[in-house]
């Protein structure tokens, strides 16, 4: 392939990405992205039978575990994509068999009154997972163009020094965050907990990375800030959520448990040291992005990677988000749990000027349990400042334990549940004063 060749196919691609994901537009009044816009048309089209497709696609999941799990036909075992999709441990079996019975609940209305009602069924299954999906749906499709065609390599190579001198990471370590940020936060994890095993990060490193960068993705994002009523907030929101990301990412790998880990430990074979290139960093960036760009799909495997990509999150996501998210707001709206650990906090909120403190209280800490938790109680709560904290703290607090915080424990980073919820409550307190005066500062 000739040079001008493979350079088109990195700019045109990237490009292509960027005006999709990276560039805010206006549109009927709002500004948002153009994913947001396309995403949006395609939630009207399907809307009517939106319920449907959620609970199609919970029981769909919950069929096929319970095939590539536990009876395991030669036709399902032969196939390693679908192994990967459905061959689950038994706990995962169950959670994606409650996900089906709870949309069942919701969609045919029998079972315990709460469970059929808009208030919380609703807001899971329709504001959150028929959102999700329509999200997934869009933009499976489009972020390869960011994330197979160079663009990961060119931004990743230009971030390595700040990340050297601001977080002490690895420069490699950009794409980590990058990816999440593009992708999905569990696709920047699974990146990390990869190259810790690999023996490219240390044990300090590894920690740092995988709770404080997997960063949640600009998709899930759409989802949060339309379930909380907020999309037309959405580009200075994400500003905010960024910003407040970023500096709970400088503080916490300071102070413990991260900091108590340990800095030259590391998994595989020996330590992996960057080279120092004596090119310049803009030469290096582009190398390696047409480098990839070279060994990218055409248009047939773009589409085939959109589909796969599609595939992984439909039927590894919704079923167990569905679950943990009507689990997770039961002990929330059903159990005082959360007004008991929150109501020191009422005050504080209201004092930083905060309308339905109280309401917005509990969303404080229930996002451990899912992420999903700050923007369904945001759903409910009429002032748009308050709206705008929730549904940043869903998109910052980052280790919750529906997702991340799954994937950490079954992994080889030495992080406990403890340690987890220690960081947990550490960035909490970090981000909530910036996205408190982030609310005040932005909507009127």
């Amino acid at each position: 392939m000739s040079a001008m060749r493979t350079a088109l196919k990195f700019c045109l691609p990237s490009l292509l990405g960027v005006f999709a994901f990276l560039v805010p537009i206006r549109w009927d009044g709002d500004l948002t992205i153009p994913v947001g816009v396309l995403t949006g048309w395609v939630n009207d089209q399907l809307a009517p039978v939106g319920l449907e497709i959620v609970v199609a696609v919970t029981i769909i999941t919950t069929i096929f575990t319970v095939l590539g799990s536990w009876l395991r036909p030669d036709w399902l075992r032969s196939r390693a994509w679908l192994r990967q999709l459905f061959d689950v441990s038994w706990i995962w079996v169950l959670i994606r068999l409650l996900g089906a019975v709870f949309g069942l609940m919701y969609l045919l209305q029998f079972g315990p009154e709460i469970l059929q009602s808009d208030s919380l069924a609703g807001v899971v299954f329709l504001d959150i997972g028929f959102n999700v999906l329509m999200i997934y749906l869009v933009a499976s499709f489009l972020l390869p163009l960011l994330t197979d065609y160079g663009f990961m390599e060119f931004v990743g190579t230009l971030a390595r020094p700040i990340f050297r001198r601001v977080f002490r990471l690895p420069g490699r370590s950009a794409v980590d965050a990058t990816t999440s940020i593009v992708s999905a936060s569990s696709v920047g994890l699974l990146i990390t907990i990869q190259q810790y095993d690999r023996g490219f990060y240390s044990t300090r490193q590894a920690c740092t990375v995988a709770t404080n960068f997997s960063i949640i993705s600009i998709p899930f994002s759409l989802v949060v800030a339309d379930a909380s009523g907020i999309a037309e907030w959405f580009v200075p929101w994400y500003g905010i959520v960024f910003l407040a990301t970023l500096i709970a990412a400088m503080i916490t790998p300071r102070l413990p448990p991260l900091a108590g880990k340990s800095d030259t430990e590391y998994r595989g074979q020996k330590p992996f040291e960057e080279s120092r290139d004596r090119e310049s960093l803009l030469s290096i960036a582009w190398t390696r992005a047409t480098q990839r760009a070279a060994q990218a799909p055409g248009l047939v495997g773009l589409i085939a990677l959109g589909a796969r990509n599609l595939m992984f999150f439909v039927f590894t996501v919704t079923a167990a988000a569905m679950a943990l998210a009507t689990l997770s707001a039961l002990v929330t709206f059903e159990t005082p749990l959360f007004v008991w650990l929150s109501a020191p906090l009422v005050g504080v909120l209201e004092l930083a000027g905060l309308p339905e403190a109280a309401a917005a209280a509990p969303g404080l800490f229930s996002g451990f349990l899912d992420q999903f938790t700050p923007a369904v109680i945001a759903a409910g709560i009429e002032s748009e400042r308050t709206s705008f904290v929730l549904a940043g703290l869903s998109v910052t607090q980052l280790v919750f334990l529906s997702e991340a915080g799954v994937i950490i424990l079954r992994s080889n980073l030495p992080l406990t549940l403890l340690d987890l919820l220690a960081i947990f409550l550490l960035r909490t307190a970090i981000v909530l004063p910036i996205l408190i005066a982030g609310a005040h500062w932005i909507i009127p």
